[in-house]
This record gives C-alpha cells, structure tokens and sequence, in this order.
C-alpha cells in the first residue's frame, strides 16, 4: 500500500461520513466509482511475487578505466506482475557507458528479463550487489518492494605502467635459474674465476693461455651462476603518509608503482610476496608467476589507506617474515621516524630499495605553490632525510609522481652503484 492508496481510502472515508452526517445519497453516491476502483486495485494487487536474479561480469577481472559488461538476468517463478519496477544499484564510483540499468515492465509467470550495461569503476573489489525490485498493480494502488542481494565479485585492479627489467642483487639467491648473478661459481654466462682442470668439464671452457704458461697442468673458466631471488614488496598504507586531494591520493600511485614492481619482479622468475603496511598487516605469501600476479593485484584492488595507532611507524614490521638476506622494496612517501626502521633492515641484512613518491612536490604542484618560503624549507628538510637514508646503505627512488615511474627508477637505480648499497663487492 502506497501514499496514493491511503488517500483514497481516506478520500472515501470522508465522502462517506460527510454524507452520512448530511443524510444526502447524492454525496454518499461518490465513493461508488473511488470504491470500484479501490476494490479493483485489490483484485490486480501482486501476490506471491517470486523473482531470481543471476548476474555475471565480462570480464571479472579488468584494470581501471577498461569497460566491464554487466548481465543482470531476471526469472519471475512466481505469479505474474503487472508493473515491475528494476533499479540494479550500481557500484560507487561506478559509471553508465552504454545500456541501461533500470526498467519498468510487465513480467508473465516464468517470463525472463535481461538487463545489459557497461560500467567503469575505479579500483576496488565489488561484491554483495543490489537489485531493487518494487511490483504494483495497473491501477498505481498497491505495491511491494524487496531487494535481492547477490555476493559475485568483480575486482577492479589498478593501471599501472611497465617497467624495464630493475637490476637487483640481494645477498642470497634462490636455487634456481634467473637473470640474478649468485656470487657463485657455476654455469653463467660472466667470468667468475679460474680452477685447475677436472674430469667431465667442457673442453670449451679451459683457459688455453693460462694453460700454455704452466709445464703440465690445465685451468678451466668457471662462471658467474645467475639465479632468481626472493622479493618482499611492502606498501605503505598508513594515513599519516598520505597526501589527499581533491581529485585523488598519492596513495594510488604507491599502488600503481606497487603493482608495475611485482609484474616486473615476476617476470624475471623471482619469487614475490607483498605485504600492505596500514591499518592492519595484508599479506600475500611468497609464490611465482601469473597466479601470483593475480593475487597480488587482487590485495592491491582492495588497499585502502587506514589508521592504526599501534602501526603509525614502521618500526613494527614484521620483517622476520621476509626471507633472511633477501631483497625488501618499499613503497612508501616515508616519514622522518622511517629511518631508524630501514637501518635496522640493512643490518640484518637485507637489501633495500625504496620508491618514494614525493609528498612535497605532489602537494605542490598540485595547489600551484612551488615558490613559497615553505615549500622550500619542506624540500629541503627531505633532501636531508634522503641523505641519511643513502649513508645506510638504502638504495632510494625519489619519485615526483608526475614523471614517468620507468624513467625514473632507471635513472635513479642507475646513479646509486650496487656496492655502496649492499656493502658488497660485485
């Protein structure tokens, strides 16, 4: 029952007393039509409404801003309904491109309706989907409205650039074939050292000048081994460190660097695993290749910045998580109490990159203040703390958000020589 039924009824309630107080037929003869139509209401109203509701996404998996189609497939197993009313309630953020999501029509018994739409959403993971339904007879009297909830998931995942293979060489590598070089002797393609001939080595291999000057003795060549590494990306959710705008975060970028540093690591074999640093601690355990990827882009899809009190630094992450002695990447626009955290990662050994958004210069540009006595102090306050996070051994990616993230970490990686980093001789 609607607001215009409860008006009739009242309508005719009123007519029929005023006549009843005025003993006048003539005006207690109006509420026959208004009764006619009030009792055919009654007869047409809908009962037993029965609807199912299937959905499904083309693709489930898409990256931001790539059109997803959405069918939404209604089977009326219950009586037939005069008016029924569809709104499927879209995703937030979510935007129309073709189609439409909404409907009125006239659905029989065991009648099917499809609902076909295309959306962009921005990233996210999008589940327990709405579709509001509301049946009403011809007459516009009686209505009953319901909801049904549907629990497919849609994952959005973020846009994130490519990058050229990044050079690494943590101080422990896997067993097993990569582009890393192991600091061992093996099969490899640069020269590691010399040894004295053995049975079974490649006769290719012996070193016919060091030979030549002996009397009888042979030497061989042996050969750098190149194998893959573990790889632990850690992004920095934490509320403190982010910048908000009005249009966007410099958290989404962190995300995008996050995501483009994990297909770039994955496809060089490396065995990657990462760990959202926010209000609580998500983690993707170490693993290889596209099903990796995916589950990391999922964790991705669903990061958001938060606040916790008791992670408000990074001196609490876990990092006896990360294998020992391998390669830790860190996403994060940093923070001056960062520091003791990244010194303390160095000397148990692991080796460290950071990729830095630049809060100061994101801020900046993006309120168009790049000259202020303020801006210039903040800068150089960073500078100083950069600084100190070079002399640890860190080896840093200063990132203003607003240049390509390639060219920037291929420019910067290539200016920080390995040795000063990992305190080691390559």
């Amino acid at each position: 029952m609607n607001t215009f039924s409860r008006l009739i009824i009242t309508l005719i309630l009123v007519i029929f007393v005023v006549g009843l107080a005025a003993l006048n037929s003539n005006i207690l003869a109006l509420t026959i039509p208004l009764m006619v139509y009030l009792f055919a209401a009654i007869a047409l109203r809908p009962e037993g409404v029965a609807v199912e509701v299937t959905r499904t996404f083309t693709p489930d998996r898409a990256s931001q801003d790539t059109p997803v189609t959405v069918q939404v497939k209604l089977l009326n197993v219950g009586s037939a309904v005069s008016e029924l009313t569809v709104q499927d309630i879209l995703p937030q953020g979510a935007t129309v491109l073709d189609g439409e999501s909404s409907t009125v029509i006239f659905l029989a018994k065991n009648a099917a309706l499809d609902l076909t739409y295309t959306i962009t959403a921005p990233r996210g993971e999008y589940a327990n989907y709405e579709t509001s339904m509301c049946a009403g007879d011809a007459l516009g009297l009686f209505e009953q409205s319901f909801t049904h909830k549907s629990s497919r998931s849609l994952v959005i995942h973020p846009r994130y650039p490519k990058l050229d293979r990044i050079k690494i060489r943590p101080p422990q590598t896997r067993g097993f074939a990569g582009p890393i070089a192991a600091r061992q002797g093996g099969s490899g393609i640069n020269f590691w050292s010399v040894r004295e001939y053995q049975a079974n080595d490649p006769k290719r291999q012996i070193n016919w000048r060091l030979s030549a000057r002996a009397e009888r003795e042979l030497y061989t060549n042996v050969f750098e081994q190149e194998r893959v590494a573990d790889v632990g990306l850690i992004l920095d959710a934490r509320v403190n460190a982010n910048v908000l705008t009005t249009s966007e975060s410099l958290f989404e970028h962190s995300v995008r660097a996050t995501a483009a540093l994990a297909e770039n690591f994955l496809n060089d074999g490396n065995r990657v695993s990462l760990l959202v640093y926010g209000a609580g601690l998500a983690r993707v355990f170490p693993g290889y290749g596209r099903i990796q990827h995916n589950r990391i882009l999922r964790e991705l899809s669903r990061a958001e910045p938060s606040i916790n009190y008791a992670l408000e630094s990074l001196n609490h992450l876990p990092t006896g998580q990360f294998p020992a002695k391998s390669q830790i990447v860190i996403i994060s626009p940093l923070l001056p109490e960062d520091i003791t955290m990244l010194r303390r990662m160095r000397a148990h050994g692991y080796a460290v990159i950071v990729v830095s958004p630049d809060p100061i210069s994101y801020e900046a540009t993006r309120f168009g203040d790049t000259t202020s006595l303020a801006y210039r102090l903040a800068s150089a306050e960073r500078r100083l703390m950069l600084r100190q996070m070079r002399q640890c051994g860190v080896q840093l990616v200063n990132w203003q958000v607003h240049q390509p993230l390639e060219h920037t970490i291929r420019e910067m990686l290539a200016a920080q020589p390995l040795t000063m980093h990992y305190g080691l001789q390559s």
